[in-house]
Formats: structure tokens, C-alpha cells, sequence
């Protein structure tokens, strides 16, 4: 075996040995991007998460390049990343240089190049290596160099690092296996210190715990009952149908995305407010810790169930009274078609007689833009509570 030959046998036994000792303890993938940037003269090593389409910067682990460099990086200038397309593209175990990524000639128009690249100086050339990949994130390994002396690190950078591909995906695999977790088994814990029914169900609705009280209003089975497959549903169909977008939006976690609006149900015996709250579990407690922020989280829904508490009729009479201009036989007819009935039995309710309930109605409709009985008792239900409304029979 000729001398460089050995060498480079050599370097890749020290780099795998480096390599297995990041596996079993995530913080030491530092040590890892030295080691690399010794065996390649004129280098400096960057790893990064990519999220495509993310609204945040993963942690990078580096070796080479200025901390003021690496900051300004994570704060602005990764957004303006012009490779970043490029490795998008890139198929696994893959690599490619930086002029393949994006044209050099545009890289040096553009304000990610004169305003971080050219000041750190000797790093406007890189050769790119894709290797592990989790969901809508991978994780890519950098070389950068001396665009002057490209074809030779190029070169030396794919002999050395092609052999530890599998050892450095097989690391972060173990990262996440071996490392501490904040796991919390099917949201154990938290819901059983809550004094609301609470739940935890995954985006098809799959029951995954519940406390005592959600025991208690799933055996019940007036609103919430378990079928089949563990799936948790809502009796009537297309209450159930808004419960499952619910419960889909909830665990789709989003960068300021608002919190999907609360599900009200009625019955015959009461009403109940339901909420449900995005959760991660099988959070690694490392985080970030560089690499292992490839592994995003699982994301479930906490589903709370609490009984609505019926609003003050004085409360009701006050609030219709200042925002439609509405009389206090007005007001009283109102709260009469939330009781049901025909416009007669509501007038024998009422001890007035039919016309005067008609007269009523038209001013009603009048003053609150409506046209029917059942819209007027939409719009006060809707000024009652901010959630969705549905009727089930229990």
C-alpha cells in the first residue's frame, strides 16, 4: 500500500473513531468538525439542519469559521443562503460542489457573499455532502475552502469523507436512541394534574391517555365515546367532522399560526367547551444540540373537555340591549326562541298575543340585519361564545 494510501486509512480509522464517540454523546459532534478540518488542510467544517420551508435557523456545528460569523449567520444571513436550493435538490449520500450549487459568478452579486462570506475570508468555495435526512429536514456537511484551491480539497474532501457516510448517519441514529429524552408516554403526567377532562390524541383522533374526568365523560358517551381503533369521536357527524380539522390543525405546529377557535356542544342535559392544544412528546432534552435537531418532535393534541357554564340572562339582555338598540320585549322574545316553539306557544309563554310577537319579530329583524327566527338565536349564541357551536342529542 503506497504511503498515502496508508495515510488516508489512517485518518479515516481516527475520524470513524470520533465519529462513534459523537454517537453516544451528541455534544461531541464539535469534535467531530475539528477532526475533519485537520484532515483537511485549508478547511473550515460546517454541519447544519435544514427544514425546507422553515421559518427558523437549526443550530450549526462548526470548526473553522469566526463566531461573529456563525452568529451573524443564525440571526440574518441564512435566510439569504443561495444554496441552500441547490442542497434542497441534492439526492442522499450525495455530493456536490459549491459552483454546482449556485453559479460563482451570481454567488458574488449577491449580499450573502459580500456581506458574510468575502469577510471570513477563504471559504467562498465548499464542497456540499448530504447524509442523514428525518421528515422535511436533512442534515448536510460543508467543507468550505479557497475557491483558488477547489479541485484539490474537492477531491481530497470526497476520498476521505465518501467511506464515513454510513457511520456518520448510523451516529445520528444512535444520538437519538441513546441520548436522554423528555418523554412523556402518551402525555402521562400533565393530564393526570389537570381537573378538566383531558385527553391526548394523535392527528387521526387516536386516544393515546386520558385522566380520571375524560375516563368518566367517555364512558358516559353522551358527547365523546371511544370506537373502534381507539379513535375518539364526537356523536353527532358533522361535529365530529369539525373535531377532526380541529384536532388535524392542532398538531399541524406552524410559526405563528393561530390557535384553532373551541368546539361548543350542546345537549339537552348541558353544553361543553372543547379545546384542544398542540403538545410535543419524544422531545429530545438535548435540543438544540446541532444535529439532533433533525429529529423534530411528535406532535400530538391535548384535548381538554369542560362544561359551559350557562351565561347570566341578565349578562345576555345587556349586551343585545346596548349593541342592537333593542327593547326589553324585544330582548325577552329573543331568549324565548332559544327555548324552541312555534310563534304562538312562545306568545302563550309570553302572555301576549300573536300579532305583538310578529311585531316583535320584524322590529327584531330590523335592527339585527336577520330574516329568520333561527338566525336571530345564531347571533346571540355566536355573542355568547367564541367557538363553533353544534347540537347533539344525548
Amino acid at each position: 500500500m503506497a504511503s498515502s494510501e496508508k495515510q488516508l486509512s489512517s485518518q479515516i480509522a481516527d475520524l470513524t473513531t470520533v465519529i462513534n464517540a459523537a454517537a453516544c454523546d451528541a455534544n461531541r459532534w464539535t469534535d467531530v468538525a475539528v477532526a475533519m478540518q485537520s484532515f483537511i488542510p485549508g478547511s473550515k467544517i460546517l454541519f447544519q439542519v435544514v427544514e425546507k420551508e422553515s421559518t427558523v435557523v437549526h443550530q450549526v456545528v462548526y470548526s473553522g469559521f469566526n463566531d461573529k460569523t456563525i452568529q451573524a449567520y443564525g440571526d440574518h444571513y441564512w435566510k439569504l443562503n443561495p444554496w441552500t436550493s441547490g442542497t434542497n435538490e441534492m439526492h442522499m449520500s450525495s455530493f456536490k460542489s459549491s459552483s454546482e450549487l449556485y453559479p460563482d459568478k451570481l454567488l458574488r452579486k449577491t449580499e450573502f457573499f459580500t456581506d458574510l462570506v468575502d469577510p471570513e475570508r477563504e471559504c467562498d468555495g465548499a464542497t456540499a455532502l448530504k447524509f442523514a435526512a428525518h421528515s422535511d429536514r436533512y442534515a448536510i456537511l460543508a467543507v468550505h475552502h479557497d475557491f483558488r484551491h477547489h479541485e484539490q480539497i474537492h477531491a481530497r474532501s470526497r476520498a476521505l469523507l465518501q467511506t464515513v457516510v454510513p457511520a456518520l448517519r448510523t451516529a445520528l441514529e444512535l444520538n437519538r436512541l441513546t441520548n436522554p429524552t423528555f418523554h412523556l408516554p402518551g402525555g402521562r403526567g400533565l393530564i393526570d394534574q389537570l381537573v378538566d377532562a383531558a385527553m391526548v390524541v394523535d392527528q387521526d383522533c387516536r386516544l393515546l391517555a386520558s385522566n380520571v374526568p375524560a375516563n368518566r365523560v367517555l364512558t358516559d358517551a353522551r358527547v365523546l365515546l371511544v370506537k373502534a381503533k381507539d379513535t375518539v369521536e364526537i356523536k353527532d357527524s358533522e361535529a365530529n367532522a369539525a373535531f377532526a380539522r380541529l384536532v388535524r390543525d392542532s398538531c399541524a405546529v406552524f410559526q405563528d399560526r393561530a390557535r384553532p377557535n373551541d368546539l361548543i356542544v350542546n345537549t339537552r342535559s348541558g353544553g361543553y367547551i372543547i379545546t384542544c392544544v398542540p403538545m410535543a412528546i419524544e422531545q429530545t432534552s438535548a435540543l438544540p444540540a446541532g444535529l439532533l435537531s433533525i429529529f423534530a418532535p411528535r406532535t400530538v393534541s391535548l384535548v381538554i373537555v369542560r362544561p359551559r357554564a350557562s351565561q347570566d340572562a341578565s349578562i345576555v339582555v345587556g349586551d343585545l340591549r346596548r349593541h342592537f338598540g333593542l327593547t326589553t320585549a324585544e330582548v325577552g322574545l329573543i331568549l324565548e326562541f332559544g327555548r324552541g316553539g312555534t310563534l304562538s306557544e312562545i306568545a302563550d309563554r309570553l302572555r301576549v298575543s300573536r300579532s305583538t310577537v310578529q311585531s316583535h319579530l320584524k322590529s327584531i329583524f330590523a335592527k339585527t340585519g336577520t330574516s329568520k327566527q333561527r338566525d336571530v338565536v345564531t347571533l346571540v349564541t355566536s355573542r355568547a361564545a367564541t367557538g363553533r357551536q353544534f347540537s347533539v342529542d344525548d
